[in-house]
């Protein structure tokens, strides 16, 4: 009797374990506007990690998130701050697909950033109104490598 009870409530669970796991499968899935969007946000925060995005040409040629992120120091140091006081996250974001094929893509980005020295004292400065939006306008040039979309040109200052 009692397995006649647990039979629903076992089947519920085994197939909100299936939807999940094919939930996660398909989030995983790369496409330009989540690399578009991952490499900006990495961007604008000033995080090395945005390398792991940026194709092959540009990491080879000139060291281009190396030099941009060196540059970001010194105009930090030039005005008597540290690199943190440069970061800004983006806050409202929208990305739109502007040319899309299977090798190359290009991704118009509209949005609002923020000065984020550390994420706390955005959302304080938010919810006192201290601070202000900046506007962000770019575009992003995007191509397939070994089946992975990178960031190979665009309007930004790599």
């Amino acid at each position: 009797m009692t397995n006649q009870k647990l039979a629903p409530f076992g089947l519920v669970v085994g197939l909100a374990v299936i939807l999940q796991l094919a939930l996660v499968g398909l989030d995983c899935k790369q496409t330009p506007s989540k690399v578009a969007r991952n490499f900006a946000d990495a961007y604008y925060y000033l995080d090395a990690d945005m390398q792991k995005y940026v194709c092959g040409a540009l990491q080879e040629e000139s060291d281009a998130v190396g030099n941009y992120l060196y540059q970001k120091q010194l105009e930090a140091s030039q005005r008597g701050l540290s690199t943190n006081y440069l970061r800004h996250k983006l806050v409202h974001a929208h990305l739109e697909m502007v040319e899309s094929g299977d090798t190359a893509a290009k991704i118009h980005l509209t949005g609002k950033s923020r000065v984020c020295i550390n994420p706390a004292f955005m959302l304080v400065g938010k919810f006192f109104q201290l601070g202000r939006d900046y506007p962000v306008d770019e575009t992003i040039e995007l191509v397939k490598e070994d089946g992975r979309w990178r960031v190979c040109g665009g309007s930004f200052d790599l």
